[in-house]
């Protein structure tokens, strides 16, 4: 019954978004007052040679709410909706809330494609008066292949934190351990591949709703924030399902509920550490983890000495400071920052497991990033002293 209940569901938000098959290319925003948008990247034929498509839109007349996703619709608020290659939910690469991102390009064959970007009300009902879309030429020096199939039974979920009925601040982190279960971000939106997907998080939902109010996130990572703000103080149940890559539930599966008590006055969790200053000589080594960050997300380290990156999580990721290679440098310049004199790195896309070195010889400070997931906050910063 569940699973009918979720497809029929998904197939309405697809019958809504029929209309993309049909869009003309990307132009120019409509009438004063009406919600819409440009959208500045990718530009309709432009030619894509990295294995992450960066998404611009410039809205008018429409707010882009982080906090509001899920929640109760507020005329001229919501989110943005991307499709690469259909015009129905189980091509749907997420739910984004700035003006730039990123779109990953796993599982992509390098040829021409399209994509099509919507904006959506807080209980993701699609504006198609809004929808663009244009062609890409997608041809990168090395495409990403979907992975193998490995499913390995039941996919299930235990929550890791917070603790159930804990008291929380309006954002919070939250965690979950999966068992048979593999969530990967870059393949949302992506033909289905057994034993992975992503989750769906949904808040004050009955366990099968009627419709796609209450959902909130997407993640493809077992470890997320969590912004219940729009949601206000007071008791709130937070339930998280496993998704396959088409956005249908995984069945059978298990899920896991747990209630929190939003409080202004709860104190947040303690951020990761920030390194202490390193010795005059040796290595140092910063973890690339699950939470999409750098740990320690700040060090200082003496010059002539190398740091090396460890991808200890199960995502993709890079270690990259070179301005000419920041996809929001128009917006963020201080996302790529090196002193004058200095070497600029980019490791390139490392898999999980996989390391990456480099030795610093100017003193100053550095800024960098990690390509695919800049803007979900995975920078960091090295203090090199003479």
């Amino acid at each position: 019954m569940r699973k009918s209940l979720v497809a029929r569901l998904l197939l309405c938000v697809s019958f809504a978004l029929a209309g993309l098959a049909f869009l003309p290319l990307a132009g120019n925003t409509s009438a004063q007052g009406t919600p819409s948008f440009d959208l500045i990247s990718p530009g309709d034929g432009a030619t894509i040679d990295t294995n992450d498509i960066l998404v611009q839109i410039n809205p008018s007349n429409f707010t882009l709410d982080c906090a509001s996703s899920g929640h109760d619709d507020v005329a001229g608020q919501g989110q943005a909706l991307v499709f690469v290659d259909g015009d129905t939910i189980a091509q749907l690469t997420n739910i984004y809330c700035t003006t730039s991102f990123i779109v990953p390009a796993n599982g992509l064959t390098p040829g021409e494609h399209t994509l099509a970007v919507v904006l959506a009300s807080n209980t993701h009902v699609p504006m198609m008066d809004t929808a663009k879309a244009v062609k890409i030429n997608y041809q990168p020096a090395q495409p990403l292949p979907l992975p193998v199939a490995n499913y390995t039974g039941t996919p299930s979920i235990s929550l890791v934190s917070p603790q159930d009925g804990a008291t929380v601040p309006p954002q919070f982190d939250v965690q979950v351990k999966p068992e048979n279960f593999l969530s990967r971000t870059e393949l949302e939106g992506k033909t289905n591949v057994p034993g992975y997907g992503h989750y769906h998080v949904w808040v004050d939902t009955q366990e099968m709703p009627k419709s796609l109010a209450g959902l909130v996130l997407m993640p493809g990572t077992n470890a997320f924030t969590l912004d219940l703000s729009a949601w206000g103080p007071g008791e709130h149940t937070v339930r998280i399902e496993t998704a396959q890559n088409d956005h249908t539930m995984y069945d059978p599966s298990k899920s896991v509920t747990f209630k929190v008590n939003v409080s202004e006055s709860a104190t947040p969790a303690a951020a990761s550490p920030v390194a202490s200053p390193a010795a005059k000589s040796g290595a140092v080594t910063v973890h690339m983890t699950n939470q999409l960050r750098f740990s320690p997300a700040e060090l200082t380290i003496q010059k002539g000495q190398t740091v090396t990156w460890v991808n200890d999580s199960a995502l993709p990721h890079s270690s990259t400071d070179d301005p000419a290679k920041n996809p929001v440098a128009k917006q963020f310049p201080q996302y790529s920052q090196v002193p004058d004199g200095a070497t600029v790195w980019d490791s390139g896309l490392l898999q999980p497991g996989a390391t990456f070195s480099h030795t610093f010889t100017v003193d100053g400070t550095y800024d960098y990033f990690c390509l695919p997931h800049i803007l979900s906050g995975m920078r960091g910063t090295i203090n090199v002293q003479g």
